[in-house]
């Protein structure tokens, strides 16, 4: 990969942070001072490589002055499940390649989703076709609440970011009201997972729901709209990873029963 001089003056590497705002998850900004000094010589595309070993191409148009992050920086974002309060360090040495460090909201550097990837793997997904998802249509079978008939086809309550688990969402097949969550690392190590708001489905109020997956069952602790006590050994036991896509369906309201759908992550 060739080298490509930043600016006279300039003393390799460079480095810069960004803040992840909800502004700035479909397009990213890059320091206007790096952009008057050293954008001159930088290459496009550029390829962001995290410590996962993976690089995602990322092509960026020039506006008013103002570098800009572009076609394959939304790929990104949604594959390392950034959102608002993330930070990124990155780190460039005259070249085309940009190294990047991860920090999630507490300022712990992230959990990797992609372990199996090669290291030197190229992603480029502004072209790709969407993903195969494997679940249960289209020879899914809806089941109904028991005792009440099922009138029409029902959406998911929530519509995630994530281009994936918006695919699940958009595609499963249910007559009864559910919602569709992406699993992120801190969902699997924090022992809480955030719900949407689930009013007028089943009271928000502390309360116990039943989640089944295959045959089994587990109680989990509904409290301030986040299942608590018993989500670490339901997440723990059914083997939920980080990148996993998780439906969960009420199947019996009286009694707060979710059939939960787990759609596996995909590298």
């Amino acid at each position: 990969m060739a080298a490509h001089r930043p600016g006279r003056d300039a003393t390799l590497p460079i480095l810069f942070f960004k803040i992840i705002l909800k502004t700035n998850l479909e397009r990213l900004k890059i320091p206007n001072k790096f952009t008057s000094k050293y954008g001159g010589g930088l290459p496009n595309p550029v390829f962001i490589k995290p410590l996962d070993g993976t690089q995602w191409k990322v092509n960026w148009t020039k506006q008013n002055g103002e570098v800009w992050f572009e076609k394959g920086w939304k790929e990104f974002v949604e594959h390392y499940s950034l959102d608002h309060g993330h930070l990124i360090f990155f780190k460039y040495e005259g070249t085309s390649q940009i190294d990047v460090l991860i920090l999630d909201q507490s300022a712990l550097e992230i959990d990797y989703l992609c372990d199996t990837c090669d290291e030197n793997e190229i992603l480029d997904h502004t072209h790709e076709a969407p993903n195969m998802i494997f679940g249960e249509w289209p020879d899914q079978k809806a089941e109904k609440i028991r005792g009440e008939e099922p009138i029409e086809r029902t959406s998911s309550l929530n519509m995630p970011t994530q281009s994936r688990a918006k695919e699940v969402a958009r595609n499963f097949i249910s007559y009864n009201p559910f919602f569709t969550v992406f699993i992120k690392p801190v969902h699997v190590a924090d022992g809480r997972l955030p719900l949407p708001d689930l009013k007028g489905i089943i009271e928000n109020k502390e309360k116990y729901l039943k989640l089944q997956l295959g045959e089994r069952s587990w109680n989990v602790k509904l409290l301030n709209n986040r299942l608590s006590a018993g989500w670490t050994s339901f997440a723990s036991e059914s083997e939920l990873q980080p990148g996993d896509v998780c439906v969960f369906e009420l199947i019996n309201r009286e009694d707060s029963v979710f059939k939960v759908h787990v759609f596996k992550r995909q590298c």
